[in-house]
């Protein structure tokens, strides 16, 4: 498997997505594969259309140019749209070389679900790699190795469990190791394979 340092990877396409009336995030997918990701404020007179005006004119300036190379884009003749531009950037250059997820085993995962529609659903969810990142995050972040159907939040994978385990060198969380599938997993030897997963990954890392 291929990969390059997120800073180089071309842009693939970007959106500002409104989470509240205060806030919004920016999502950048890049053309590695990966999914960077950062939230922005919004003032008062942010309304939807302003935003998604925002939107369409940063993607307009960023697509093809990478990620590491963000300054600025050329004025929109909107002072409304240019600020929160202005605010989405520099946001995103403060993101690090971005949260990379690797996937494998898409036949296995398909042959331990009975339903056709319920493994559709599970690798159509792993193909949106922010809504993964974002899960397995929270689940490290409230400190459990297993999330059992919903307890995780994610309705597609709600037939499922995920044991996690995280890769953990000089005390920084550097990312982590999961095994996703059914609720009918045999819990104590996934538990085991993503403890000496993650414990082998780190000695690699730290050898690097």
């Amino acid at each position: 498997m291929f990969y390059e340092k997120a800073e180089a990877a071309p842009i693939r396409s970007v959106q500002i997505v409104t989470l509240s009336s205060a806030a919004a995030t920016v999502v950048v997918v890049l053309a590695n594969g990966s999914v960077e990701n950062a939230t922005i404020e919004l003032i008062e007179d942010d309304d939807d259309i302003c935003v998604d005006a925002a939107s369409t004119h940063l993607a307009a300036g960023l697509v093809g140019a990478a990620l590491g190379s963000l300054t600025r884009v050329a004025p929109s003749g909107d002072p409304a749209v240019d600020r929160i531009c202005s605010v989405a950037l520099n946001e995103l250059a403060k993101v690090g070389s971005g949260d990379l997820v690797y996937t494998g085993g898409a036949s296995e995962v398909a042959r331990a679900f009975d339903a056709v529609e319920v493994v559709r659903s599970v690798l159509h969810t792993l193909e949106q790699q922010f809504v993964v990142v974002s899960l397995v995050s929270d689940i490290v972040s409230r400190g459990m190795s297993v999330s059992i159907g919903g307890e995780h939040g994610i309705e597609p994978l709600a037939a499922c469990s995920l044991v996690v385990s995280p890769v953990v060198i000089d005390g920084e969380h550097l990312g982590s190791v999961g095994i996703l599938g059914p609720t009918r997993m045999n819990y104590p030897q996934a538990l085991a394979t993503v403890d000496v997963v993650s414990e082998l990954l780190g000695h690699r890392i730290e050898e690097g």
